[in-house]
């Protein structure tokens, strides 16, 4: 027993030492933490604080003082030097322009000459031409250097009266085709339409005669002189003018147009369709239709209220009252 009484008081004294020592440990937990909290915070940068920025408004003084100012005549000499000065650069820019003009068409032509043009133009001519060209050109580089505008356009103008012929030549050639077409195309509209108008068309059933046979005439005309025109062209040289020009071609073409076409576009005249006459509406009923509704009238009055008509009091048999 007294073991046992003994052993009680053993346990509670160790008892009382661990709850003596888990308090002191906790604390020393405590610290350790708070202490590896503080490292972490010294491991980091202190952060800057962020400076507050302070505006100011103040008013500038401003003080005009020309002292260098000029005066009022020497500014407008000025400004007179400046505006000469602006038009002699203008009248040099053109001066130039008109020397570079002329040279342009010196080497230009020489080129065309024996290429293009030269199918347009007689050895003659192509000789006198190229030694033109040679001229003019040793004389923009001696004394053509330093010329008046006037003199550059004078000489421009000499160059291009022998050579523009040349060109028109090869104008004309190059246009003429397009401008037979045009006059082919228009004939063979016109010939379709008088044949259609000889087969009785209904769409020109409304034409005169005398009118479809100008547009036959004038159409004929033409392709005769288109035809005669196009076979003698083409046994013309190309070295010399041509026996028509264009501006003759577009120009027939025109006339067969404003003739023809008023006849061939002429509208048909409009027919106007005679109104039906419908009978008028009649309010009441006509002749026998009136004595016919008056029975038709009777019977239903009496079907409604239920007194017997005369026909069927008639054929009702007698009853015998005995």
């Amino acid at each position: 027993m007294q073991t046992d009484q003994d052993a009680q008081p053993a346990q509670g004294d160790a008892q009382k030492q661990t709850e003596d020592k888990t308090p002191n440990e906790s604390e020393e937990m405590e610290t350790s933490t708070e202490e590896n909290k503080g490292e972490k915070k010294s491991d980091q940068p202190p952060q800057a604080k962020k400076a507050k920025v302070k505006t100011k408004v103040l008013e500038l003084p401003i003080e005009n003082s020309p002292q260098w100012q000029l005066a009022n005549d020497m500014l407008n000499l000025f400004v007179e030097n400046e505006g000469k000065m602006i038009m002699q650069d203008k009248l040099e820019k053109e001066r130039n322009d008109a020397k570079n003009n002329v040279e342009e068409y010196v080497y230009d032509m020489r080129d065309k000459l024996h290429g293009m043009l030269e199918k347009f133009v007689s050895e003659s001519d192509r000789d006198a031409l190229s030694l033109k060209l040679e001229d003019t050109e040793n004389w923009l580089y001696e004394d053509g250097e330093d010329q008046p505008k006037q003199v550059y356009i004078d000489k421009l103008a000499e160059l291009k009266k022998l050579g523009q012929p040349i060109m028109d030549r090869f104008m004309e050639a190059e246009e003429r085709p397009k401008a037979f077409e045009e006059l082919g195309k228009q004939i063979q509209q016109y010939m379709k339409f008088v044949e259609a108008y000889k087969m009785k068309d209904e769409q020109y059933d409304h034409l005169d005669e005398a009118d479809v046979t100008k547009v036959d005439k004038l159409n004929n005309d033409a392709m005769i002189w288109m035809n005669s025109t196009m076979n003698q062209q083409s046994k013309h040289s190309l070295a010399v003018d041509a026996l028509v020009k264009v501006k003759d071609i577009k120009a027939k073409t025109k006339e067969l147009f404003s003739t023809c076409n008023p006849i061939v576009t002429k509208p048909k005249p409009k027919v106007e369709v005679p109104k039906e006459e419908t009978p008028a509406e009649q309010n009441g009923p006509v002749g026998d239709q009136e004595k016919t509704q008056e029975p038709t009238a009777d019977k239903g009055a009496a079907e409604n209220t239920g007194i017997p008509t005369s026909e069927t009091t008639e054929n009702k048999p007698d009853m015998d009252l005995d």
